[in-house]
């Protein structure tokens, strides 16, 4: 049973997992592509490790969203109506890029004529080569890369100041420390 206030185990795990991957992510993205060309071998090793976890990745955002539909999710810490649009809008978008990131790379590698390795295993293509189209989503791809990196910005953001400046037990719903206590009202005079 999951106390009141709090995801379920099941969101809070996916949570951190899909963060965890996504900062990996990103490290191994701008590195790889400071990795020489010749030899091939070890630039083409990190592009499939990160076309792998990003396969990875999205078949844990479309689980994500099938637990999200079937669980709702807790109520929101108390703030103001602004601030509740706001960090639920980003919650979407974080959703949407993190989908379409992976997919604009998938597809980019397909329409490319590179193969598609999921962790060794070569997946079939069904696009065909269309250098026109892999430009496009390559600079999708860059495009969501720098959008999800705002978004995580703002999310850290927000999380930074619930439990700094609110000190409202945000992080207590992710499953990190404990909940606001609630205050005792003020004794009768």
């Amino acid at each position: 049973m999951t106390p009141a206030g709090r995801y379920t185990t099941v969101a809070i795990v996916l949570h951190w997992l899909i963060a965890l991957l996504v900062i990996g992510q990103f490290i191994l993205g701008w590195q790889m592509l400071g990795i020489a060309k010749d030899p091939p071998g070890p630039r083409v090793t990190a592009f499939n490790l990160h076309k792998s976890i990003g396969l990875t990745l999205l078949m844990l955002m479309a689980l994500r969203l099938a637990w999200r539909a079937r669980h709702a999710p807790p109520p929101p810490v108390p703030m103001p109506v602004w601030q509740e649009r706001l960090a639920r809008g980003t919650h979407w978008l974080l959703y949407a890029t993190l989908i379409l990131l992976p997919l604009t790379g998938y597809f980019g590698s397909a329409f490319g004529g590179r193969p598609v390795l999921y962790f060794g295993i070569t997946l079939p293509n069904w696009t065909g080569t269309n250098p026109a189209v892999k430009e496009f989503l390559g600079a999708a791809h860059l495009t969501f890369t720098w959008i999800l990196l705002t978004l995580f910005a703002l999310h850290l953001a927000g999380v930074a100041k619930h439990t700094f400046v609110n000190r409202d037990g945000l992080l207590a719903r992710m499953g990190i420390g404990r909940g606001r206590k609630p205050t005792s009202p003020p004794p009768a005079a």
